[in-house]
């Protein structure tokens, strides 16, 4: 296929002639990228949030038991009662 400056000028032309009538038609966004999109939390959902928050908010270590024990143990006033811990590892 031979390509004649003449048919590339007419191709330009056309193009040309489609730019000055888009310059002054406003082109509208679609729908699609106006609207914004949203997100809907069931009710579970909110509630496990609101458990979740309060439980990343509580501290997980009870520092006055700490202490004390530290304290028995540094002391060596720390008796343990072997058969109870026993029981517990046993589940009895």
């Amino acid at each position: 296929m031979i390509i004649s400056g003449k048919q590339v000028q007419s191709i330009v032309k056309v193009y040309g002639e489609q730019n000055k009538l888009n310059k002054g038609v406003k082109q509208e966004k679609p729908e699609a990228a106006k609207s914004q999109d949203e997100v809907i939390l069931s009710a579970n959902a909110q509630e496990f949030g609101q458990y979740l928050s309060s439980l990343q908010s509580m501290s997980g270590v009870r520092q006055d038991k700490v202490n004390d024990l530290s304290e028995r143990v540094q002391s060596g006033t720390y008796k343990m009662d072997a058969r109870a811990v026993a029981e517990k590892m046993l589940g009895f």
